[in-house]
């Protein structure tokens, strides 16, 4: 932490990453000032005695040596313009976090990508556990990077890391980085599809090849990233991933069976259905990267069949909160772009689907190969009508504004249903217009599904 000593950082943004910055800084006798737009929330770390200062007024901006920005301050907010106009250092957590921890005995699993990151950061963090390697989980997934318990002994941190903390990372050595795959997402946050992937590909920044990278290559865009990194004369050991591909040191699928050719010896680690309890392609991809991670660090196939198949899905991401003879539903409120929501539509038959929210700038054409087993279509939120206008020729659509309705409007339709039913909550939008965040919506979904189980039971 030498590089803060003696120098003031303004702290932009007093969410739960703004919060742990302030609390790591001021333990270590690091100054500190600190900003965020909300009054109330303002006046709630003023009584902390906390120093708050605006840092969208210049001579204010001027007096700081660093800005940290929490991941989820806008790129034009006025202070983080500013600092970049009078050339004022900005920080992320990743990299104060890196700075302490790299001296450390520990080593570094950092997973990102458009969709899955959560799944192998858990499935990688719950496979260590079971064989009693020391492990700690945390950053995007849930716990801040500064926020998470030092530990005594050796330990493996496996951390999630979002586009918007990887645009701010400069000294970040990962051992392990994970590209899950890159898609069009965040567009209007980073300004373009390739601001998006430089920001992902600083993940790989400072690897050597003490290191290693783990990258799907079954798009165009993990192909490109992958051939630029593999034609540095400085990089990491790269194992390419792919479902569709049988290539050579790394695990593959063939068929229904997950492969092992690490060493260039084809070995049967075991049939999907043997190894996961997860629906989807997507799922089989994210296996096949928490195996290639679990099988570089040590683990033995035996240890991965005896305890990949206990691992359950996250909430939020195709987890079933309902079920009886005919109706299936589930939760997939972290589908927030239209290539998750397409993964989902792939899982179910006969589906009565809710989607909405605020749209990113993706077109519904992307969906179209993937809806032909969908009955129904009840539709929340700003894009509402923007769903019930493109899909009405394909199935019955209905703008239903809200979750609430939504619900009611799907169970109702399911009753006219004879076979077998799911209903399906992929919204393929953030959930910016009507709730905090995917979790939000997704909590008060299953809240919602729990008013019509209490009463078909009462």
């Amino acid at each position: 932490m030498d590089d803060y000593k003696n120098k003031l950082i303004g702290v932009l943004g007093l969410g739960l990453s703004g919060q742990s910055a302030i609390k790591y800084l001021t333990n270590k006798h690091i100054n500190i000032v600190a900003w965020d737009d909300t009054e109330t929330i303002r006046q709630r770390f003023k009584k902390k005695n906390i120093s708050i200062l605006d840092l969208r007024i210049i001579k204010n901006l001027k007096l700081i040596n660093y800005l940290f920005v929490s991941p989820g301050i806008n790129p034009k907010h006025p202070a983080l313009m500013l600092a970049k106009k009078y050339k004022i250092e900005i920080i992320g957590d990743l990299d104060i976090f890196w700075q302490e921890e790299s001296n450390t005995i520990n080593k570094f699993i950092v997973v990102t990508g458009s969709n899955g990151k959560s799944t192998v950061t858990s499935i990688i963090y719950h496979l260590l556990k079971s064989i009693k390697y020391k492990t700690i989980l945390g950053g995007n997934i849930g716990i801040p990077v500064l926020s998470l318990k030092k530990p005594k002994k050796a330990t493996y941190y496996i951390i999630e890391a979002s586009s918007y903390q990887l645009e701010l990372v400069k000294k970040l050595k990962p051992d392990i980085a994970i590209l899950t795959n890159l898609t069009p997402d965040h567009i209007e946050w980073h300004g373009s599809l390739a601001n998006y992937i430089s920001a992902k590909e600083k993940l790989f920044l400072n690897q050597d090849n003490n290191n290693l990278a783990l990258i799907n290559v079954d798009k165009q865009e993990g192909l490109n990233l992958f051939n630029r990194i593999n034609q540095r004369k400085i990089k990491p050991k790269i194992i390419k991933i792919s479902t569709n591909k049988k290539l050579n040191n790394t695990i593959y699928l063939d068929k229904e069976n997950i492969i092992d050719n690490m060493n260039n010896q084809n070995i049967l680690i075991g049939k999907v259905k043997d190894l996961t309890v997860l629906k989807g392609l997507h799922n089989i991809e994210n296996i096949l990267f928490a195996i290639a991670t679990s099988i570089h660090i040590g683990l033995t196939h035996d240890q991965i069949r005896a305890n990949l198949p206990k691992f359950k899905s996250l909430p939020d991401r195709l987890e079933k909160v309902y079920h009886e003879d005919n109706l299936e539903i589930i939760n997939d409120s972290k589908a927030t772009n239209l290539e998750s929501c397409k993964v989902a539509l792939s899982c179910f038959d006969k589906i009565i689907w809710i989607a909405g929210g605020r749209r990113k700038k993706e077109e519904f054409e992307y969906l179209i190969t993937n809806i032909h087993n969908i009955k129904a279509g009840f539709f929340i939120g700003e894009s509402a009508e923007e769903f019930v206008s493109y899909f009405k020729n394909y199935f019955f659509c209905k703008n239903s504004l809200n979750v609430r309705n939504a619900v009611l409007d799907s169970i109702n339709f399911s009753k006219t249903i004879k076979h077998n039913t799911t209903v399906l909550f992929s919204p393929g939008c953030s959930s910016f217009d009507q709730f905090k965040n995917f979790e939000e919506r997704g909590k008060i979904f299953k809240k919602e599904i729990n008013k019509y189980v209490s009463r078909k039971l009462t």
